[in-house]
C-alpha cells in the first residue's frame, strides 16, 4: 500500500521565501530611503556639529548660554527675570513660555516690563500643575529652561 503524496511541504517552502523576500524588500527600501533622506544623524559632519554646539549660525559664541532665567507667579502674572553670569539684566530680547496640552502647542509671548523682566497674564485659571518652556532669544544668540509651576 502506498501513501498519498502531499503538497504540503512544498507551500510551506513557498510561504518561507516569501516573508523572506518580503523581509528584503523592506530591509532594501528602508535603506534606499535612509541614503536618499539622510538627517544630522547621518551627516557626514555631524562630529563637527557637536564640537559647535555653544556657537550661533554665524559661528559666534551663544551668550545664551550663560544667561539665567527665574520665573515666579507675581499675584496673577507670570513674571520672568533674565539676567546674565555677572547678574546684569539682559535687555531687549524676546520671550515666550511654550506649553503643550496633548498634542496642540500653546505659546503664551511675554512683554518686557522693565530691563529683563517680563510679564504675561497666567494662562491657566484655577488648580493644577502647568509645564510648559521658557524659550529667549536675542539676536542669534537663545537661552531655554523647562518650568513647571503649581497652582
Amino acid at each position: 500500500m502506498e501513501k498519498p503524496v502531499t503538497q504540503l511541504p512544498c507551500r510551506w517552502q513557498f510561504l518561507i521565501l516569501l516573508l523572506l523576500a518580503i523581509f528584503l524588500l523592506g530591509m532594501g527600501t528602508s535603506m534606499f530611503i535612509s541614503f536618499e533622506k539622510g538627517s544630522k544623524v547621518t551627516d557626514a559632519d555631524y562630529y563637527q556639529h557637536g564640537l559647535n554646539y555653544a556657537k550661533s549660525k554665524t559661528g559666534a559664541y551663544n551668550a545664551g548660554l550663560d544667561w539665567v532665567m527665574s520665573a515666579t507667579l507675581a499675584g496673577s502674572d507670570l513674571q520672568v527675570r533674565v539676567h546674565d553670569e555677572k547678574g546684569a539684566p539682559v535687555r531687549g530680547g524676546k520671550l515666550l513660555f511654550q506649553t503643550r496640552n496633548g498634542n496642540e502647542k500653546e505659546v503664551l509671548p511675554l512683554t518686557e516690563t522693565s530691563p529683563g523682566v517680563f510679564v504675561a497674564p497666567w494662562p491657566v485659571s484655577g488648580q493644577g500643575e502647568l509645564r510648559g518652556e521658557l524659550l529667549f532669544t536675542k539676536g542669534e544668540s537663545v537661552a531655554s529652561q523647562k518650568v513647571v509651576f503649581f497652582n
